[in-house]
Order: structure tokens, then C-alpha cells, then sequence
């Protein structure tokens, strides 16, 4: 014995017909958005990072007020690399790093010597490197698994020579593009 269902059976079936697929895809679609959110998140909390460049201590190659991009993925920096890192008072910071752990670091007339070798940064660096002097006494040795990082406008940039070197857990990641 066969069953003939009527229209309104079938409607009923499929979940009352057209509003039955437009839930459906509402379904859908808000699924999909929250694993793009959550994707986002996850992009976001592991692998890349935003910042905001406060004052001009990285004046000429960052500006006050502009937005970085940066990798968190990188576990070990260069000298030359730039960097964002967080000071222990929670401050969120940009410079460059000059030297890794273990080297020495010494502030001469003629700018910043690492290792006995004085740096060619005449494309990135200006001002006085002494003008911002702080209690740092050098030559400095940078300890192991930290960086002195120093701001490219040396005579406005409170960095290394102020509060020593940044152990390497500080670093939040390194600058995309720069």
C-alpha cells in the first residue's frame, strides 16, 4: 500500500517550506561567521599583532600615531630588527634592536659601538646617542635572552640606555615591513 501525502504534509516535513530554508541558512551562516571570528581571534592572539606608535622617538622611520603590523612568530631578533615589546609597567613600546645577549654595548662620540664595532646607522639613526643617557654605566654587557633596543630619533627616545635591556619574554614581536 502506497501514501499519497498532501502539500501541506510536505510543507510541514521540510520544516515549513521557505521559511524552513531560510532558517536553515541563517543556521549556516552564523556558523560560519563564528568560526571566522574565532579564526580571526586565534590570527590575532598567536601570529600577528597591532600597534600604535606613541610619540617620536622612532621619528623618521615610524610617525607618532601610526599603525604597525607585527609578527609574533619570530622567537630570536637581529640587530636592526624592529621590534614591539612590553615594558613591566605594562607600557607598549617600539624601537629597534641594537644588540642581543652577551654582546657589549658602549655609547661613544662617534654613536653606538657593539662588540668593539661601531654601527653604520646613518639610514635610520639621528640625534646625540648620549642625549638620553640614564643610569645604564658602559660599556654595558646585554644579558643573555635580552635585547638593548634604542629608537632611531636618539635625543627623543627613552629606551636601553634608560631602563637596560628588555629580557627576550617582553618582546611581543617583530614589525612587518620596516
Amino acid at each position: 500500500m502506497s501514501v499519497i501525502r498532501t502539500d501541506m504534509q510536505v510543507r510541514k516535513k521540510n520544516n515549513s517550506g521557505r521559511y524552513g530554508a531560510w532558517k536553515r541558512h541563517l543556521q549556516i551562516f552564523i556558523q560560519v561567521l563564528i568560526l571566522f571570528f574565532a579564526a580571526l581571534a586565534l590570527l590575532f592572539r598567536f601570529v600577528i599583532g597591532v600597534a600604535k606608535v606613541s610619540g617620536d622617538s622612532m621619528d623618521p622611520t615610524l610617525q607618532n600615531g601610526q599603525t604597525v603590523w607585527f609578527s609574533r612568530l619570530a622567537e630570536k631578533y637581529q640587530p636592526g630588527d624592529i621590534v614591539c615589546f612590553r615594558l613591566p609597567d605594562g607600557e607598549l613600546l617600539v624601537k629597534r634592536v641594537i644588540a642581543g645577549g652577551s654582546d657589549v654595548v658602549d655609547l661613544t662620540d662617534e654613536g653606538v659601538a657593539v662588540n668593539g664595532t661601531l654601527l653604520d646607522e646613518h639610514a635610520y639613526a639621528h640625534g646625540d646617542t648620549k642625549a638620553e643617557e640614564g643610569e645604564v654605566l658602559y660599556p654595558y654587557t646585554v644579558p643573555e635572552g635580552s635585547y638593548f633596543v634604542m629608537g632611531d630619533n636618539r635625543e627623543h627616545s627613552v629606551d636601553s640606555r634608560s631602563f637596560k635591556a628588555i629580557v627576550g619574554a617582553a618582546v611581543k614581536g617583530k614589525l612587518f615591513g620596516v
